[in-house]
């Protein structure tokens, strides 16, 4: 802890702000966080839900504990009760779920304590004492209504687990929380911090190195059961870097745009982690090494203040429009339902009116939704906007989409900083993705990983001070797509100028 830097909690914090941000949950089975943490979260408007540090356990209420207890909470809420970035207080983590659903409850003794005298009694007087304008809450999750069900998605926080652990991500959908305070996914680091910190004769999935850096109670199984239908086993080593790195930054998204989808009714989302302290497979956005995943591009885009999606609702699909902002949202919107191809099957047009700060839900016709018989492996639907990112729908999982062999034709052009390098389709091309940092680790990408129809380009920006070649900008591993797990991996077309 003593060599984290100013300059690091700086860093991590626009990473924060970088992606849409607008608050970090200080978890209880850490720390409380340094003066200068508080302090950047001041001067950049980062809201801080700050843990009492009581996590996982049920905690004995003995004078001697409760007097440590007491004095810490003390001191801390002293010490950051005059920052505007602090939101609210949390008594602790999953400790009133401990109690209720873990077997605490069935193995303590008659008269046994386990910690709610701290988080019902002495942290709620030391804020009405020392802090008392903001908000408390005993635990997370919890449910103000019936603190005996904590899981219960009506009422209070929730913490959702079971996809990673147990479920596919799609499972997201069956519940609609009030708020969910802590999910994640896994993924591993970033291919150069890899290379950096491990140093295996051959890299695999389970070599030494590797195993080593991943501490999940079985973390690779999870990772091969989270690909599910979505996404093929890979064979090879960098395959399976770009498809688990992939899964995670969609498991996310999935899981957000669908929270997103029920504003009011749920109020927002945190989600485990933002970054690592050491290079490590695990749910953080941004590696050890401070390089961002495709997590983090993910989270930027599915956290803008104006968002495009589409969602199931009453037996059909809808578009929904969320507007984060103060302004009234009114433009023209245009649905269309295409083949792989990048032909045109139908289309609907949309006056979007949305107001600021609300959703907006379009129920879509059924000519949109319901593709052509025998035709859902390779048709879609496209959702455009002029100021918001583009929603793309597919009828069916990776697995089973006809995807075309990869084609595509690259320009690249050298350039004061670094390089802009163009891709255009001559086929649809999904997932298509540039691991600059495989070349040069202290590369940056602006946009690492696009979906192109038939005919479209995108310009993708890289800043580095080496020289990195046309033909690696432009080869597989550095280059690669969901295309290429399906299909034979012919060689890229390439101009460069």
């Amino acid at each position: 802890m003593p060599r984290v830097t100013p300059g690091d909690y700086a860093r991590r914090i626009a990473d924060a702000t970088d992606a849409g941000m607008n608050l970090l949950r200080v978890w209880g089975g850490g720390l409380y966080e340094s003066d200068v943490f508080y302090d950047v979260c001041d001067r950049e408007g980062l809201l801080v839900w700050q843990d009492f540090a009581l996590a996982c356990a049920a905690y004995a209420e003995d004078p001697e504990i409760w007097d440590e207890v007491e004095a810490e909470a003390r001191e801390n809420v002293t010490r950051l009760a005059s920052h505007p970035a602090l939101a609210m207080w949390n008594g602790g983590n999953e400790n009133v779920e401990g109690y209720w659903n873990w077997g605490w409850k069935e193995t303590m003794g008659e008269g046994e304590t386990w910690g709610n005298g701290y988080y019902e009694g002495l942290l709620p007087s030391i804020l009405l004492e020392l802090d008392p304008t903001r908000g408390y809450v005993p635990s997370s999750p919890f449910n103000p209504a019936v603190p005996s069900a904590p899981r219960d998605p009506d009422d209070g926080t929730v913490h959702e687990w079971e996809v990673w652990n147990r479920q596919d991500y799609r499972t997201y959908r069956d519940a609609v929380p009030r708020f969910v305070a802590e999910f994640g996914f896994q993924g591993p680091p970033a291919f150069s911090t890899i290379e950096r910190s491990i140093h295996d004769d051959a890299l695999s999935p389970t070599s030494p190195g590797m195993m080593w850096h991943q501490k999940a109670e079985d973390g690779n199984a999870k990772l091969k059961r989270g690909l599910g239908e979505h996404l093929p086993e890979p064979a090879e080593f960098d395959d399976w870097h770009f498809a688990t790195q992939l899964n995670q930054a969609r498991a996310i998204t999935y899981g957000i745009e669908h929270f997103r989808s029920w504003w009011p009714r749920t109020t927002g989302s945190i989600i485990w982690q933002l970054n690592d302290c050491w290079p490590v497979a695990s749910w953080a956005a941004v590696d050890g090494d401070g390089r961002r995943k495709p997590l983090w591009f993910a989270l930027r885009d599915v956290n803008a203040e104006r968002l495009v999606t589409v969602q199931p609702r009453d037996g059909g699909l809808a578009v929904i429009l969320s507007n984060d902002t103060s302004e009234r949202w009114a433009e023209p919107i245009e649905v269309v339902r295409v083949g792989l191809d990048g032909e045109t099957f139908a289309r609907q047009l949309i006056a979007a009116d949305v107001a600021p700060r609300s959703n907006e839900t379009i129920v879509l016709e059924d000519a949109i939704w319901q593709p052509d018989a025998g035709r859902s492996e390779d048709q879609l639907i496209v959702v455009t906007a002029p100021s918001a990112r583009r929603a793309l729908w597919y009828f069916v999982e990776d697995t089973a989409l006809d995807l075309p062999e990869p084609d595509v034709d690259f320009t690249v052009d050298e350039v004061e900083g670094g390089y802009v390098v163009t891709a255009t389709a001559r086929a649809f091309v999904k997932d298509l993705t540039v691991d600059v940092d495989r070349l040069d680790p202290a590369a940056v990408v602006d946009e690492p990983r696009v979906t192109l129809l038939p005919g479209e380009s995108a310009t993708i920006r890289i800043t580095t001070t080496i020289s990195l070649g046309s033909a690696g900008l432009t080869a597989h591993p550095v280059v690669n797509s969901v295309n290429n797990l399906l299909k034979t991996r012919p060689a890229n077309r390439l101009r460069s100028s």
